[in-house]
């Protein structure tokens, strides 16, 4: 497989976590020197392919817009200046967390329990640890969960949250279409333009691991029934997530692998899957 569209992921770099701003407000100060490594990569995987413009596709987070932002003035310092075209697209976005309950006396950017907590159960709620067959992906983050006998099943989230927020269901749904839709528009990346995605630490998860199992699929001949590539995809995430990077991350993803038609067939058939949970 060719490595020309290896395209470049980026996860936003550190951000001041602002929860009055419902987690939408822009990047701590003095990260250039994470800038400049992720400008170079793409700088030199430009040059190597002969790329002549790049297409920056980002999550309308200020979190990755101002990455993105950042990247290009760095760019912009390079001997070989490369035309950058922009385009924000609302499918990179991370999960909706739902709307907080702030402890009074809250200072922005300071750390949520709630957030914390809630992460762990929906992480557990979702893709359940003994029994992948108990695997909720309707659970929404940061729901109490209301039981048949009308008490909660995680009532430590009540004092945390007004509204839940998305289910993972919802964010497959979303990545899944997302990939179909890039399979369909792939002549607009030709010779001259390498696009460079912005995203967050969720999406750059699930791309990187459906590239991985592109692969799995193309050259090892991995079979599965459909509506079961979350658990397959979570499942690679858990083995390494140890050494996972929370912000300022960039991986080469094969848009050539993950467009295939077998592969866009089974992602086809994991929409449906999934819409019919």
């Amino acid at each position: 497989m060719s490595e020309k569209f290896n395209i470049p992921i980026a996860k936003h770099l550190e951000d001041v976590d602002d929860l009055f701003q419902n987690r939408d407000a822009g990047l701590v100060p003095n990260q250039e020197h994470l800038a400049d490594t992720m400008a170079d990569s793409i700088y030199e995987h430009a040059l190597t392919h002969n790329f002549k413009i790049l297409l920056f596709c980002i999550s309308p987070k200020k979190r990755a817009l101002e990455t993105a932002e950042l990247i290009r003035g760095k760019l912009a310092t390079k001997e070989i200046k490369l035309p950058i075209i922009t385009e924000v697209d609302t499918n990179l976005r991370e999960i909706d967390q739902g709307k907080f309950i702030l402890p009074e006396g809250y200072i922005a950017g300071e750390p949520f329990l709630g957030l914390k907590i809630a992460g762990k159960i929906f992480s557990a709620e979702t893709f359940n640890s003994k029994d992948s067959s108990l695997d909720n992906l309707n659970y929404h983050f940061g729901d109490p969960l209301l039981q048949n006998d009308g008490t909660y099943k995680y009532p430590e989230l009540e004092e945390y949250f007004d509204e839940p927020g998305e289910s993972y269901k919802e964010v497959l749904l979303r990545f899944y279409s997302l990939v179909i839709k890039l399979s369909k528009n792939l002549e607009r990346f030709n010779d001259k333009v390498e696009p460079v995605i912005f995203t967050h630490g969720q999406p750059h998860q699930i791309f990187t691991n459906l590239a991985e199992v592109a692969e799995m699929v193309d050259k090892n001949g991995l079979i599965f029934e459909p509506g079961s590539l979350p658990r397959i995809c979570w499942d690679l995430y858990t083995s390494k997530r140890k050494g996972v990077t929370p912000f300022g991350e960039m991986n080469f993803v094969s848009v050539e692998q993950l467009c295939k038609p077998e592969i866009v067939e089974l992602l086809k058939k994991e929409v449906a899957a999934l819409e019919s949970v």
